[in-house]
């Protein structure tokens, strides 16, 4: 299993965002993450390479303890290095595509393999080049990101998150920032990833991607996971009733 997630708890004071959350991802496996605003969607993304900590629970990624806790104490304590270290496999997309404006599109892209993995410059011009063909931004190297549209700086997002040669990738609605003609552009990149066997999760509005890309949906509903099938049955025959009102509304 790339990642999983054991009897996961998370509070922000007396508020339980996340209760009892059990999962687990597979090598390749695509899992979309859908349910209303405030569901704690983006907080159990976010658990996952350590943005937030959860109060209690376990997360394993590739077979390595990132964390443990009970009652928001460390049950095993591990090294910032190890931490740094595991989360380096895990790429992420958020809503915002903080992007340094101060540098051109290859260099937001060539920056953390030149800084965090040391790689030389040459080789990370090289990447970098390669994963702007990939997302189609090749003739956009120069340009700064305030010459950009909101999917063409998504898609500049997801290159810099690959050029990190990550084991999983995840995405936090990364949509939900861009005018409806631009959310096509942004999909298809993540579609293609999800062609070539990148393991993701995708927290995401867009059902009808979900429908198309996903190998299993979670419905999450008040820090829950309510309901989880293949996109088919929760889409066509949810067996939750909330599920069904979620859907109900937005289909």
């Amino acid at each position: 299993m790339m990642i999983k997630i054991e009897k996961v708890y998370k509070k922000f004071g007396t508020l339980e965002v996340l209760k009892n959350i059990n999962m687990e991802v597979a090598q390749g496996e695509v899992v979309c993450i859908i349910g209303p605003s405030g569901s704690g969607k983006s907080t159990l993304l976010r658990s996952l390479n350590h943005l937030e900590r959860i109060s209690s629970g376990r997360i394993i990624i590739d077979s390595e303890l990132l964390d443990e806790r009970k009652d928001d104490i460390d049950v095993h304590k591990i090294s910032s290095k190890k931490v740094l270290e595991i989360c380096a496999e895990l790429g992420m997309v958020f809503q915002r595509f903080n992007l340094f404006p101060h540098m051109t599109v290859i260099e937001n892209v060539m920056l953390s393999p030149i800084r965090v993995k040391k790689v030389d410059k040459k080789e990370a011009e090289e990447q970098a080049l390669e994963l702007l063909r990939k997302v189609g931004l090749l003739d956009k190297k120069d340009v700064y990101p305030s010459k950009l549209s909101g999917g063409q700086q998504q898609r500049v997002a997801i290159a810099r998150a690959l050029a990190m040669k990550p084991k999983i990738m995840l995405f936090d609605e990364p949509t939900s920032a861009l005018d409806p003609e631009l959310v096509s552009e942004v999909l298809e990149v993540i579609k293609s990833l999800a062609n070539e066997g990148m393991t993701m999760l995708v927290v995401t509005h867009e059902m009808g991607f979900a429908k198309e890309v996903a190998d299993r949906v979670v419905f999450m509903d008040n820090g829950e996971i309510i309901e989880e099938n293949i996109p088919d049955v929760i889409f066509k025959n949810p067996i939750h009733d909330r599920t069904k009102a979620f859907l109900s509304k937005i289909l």
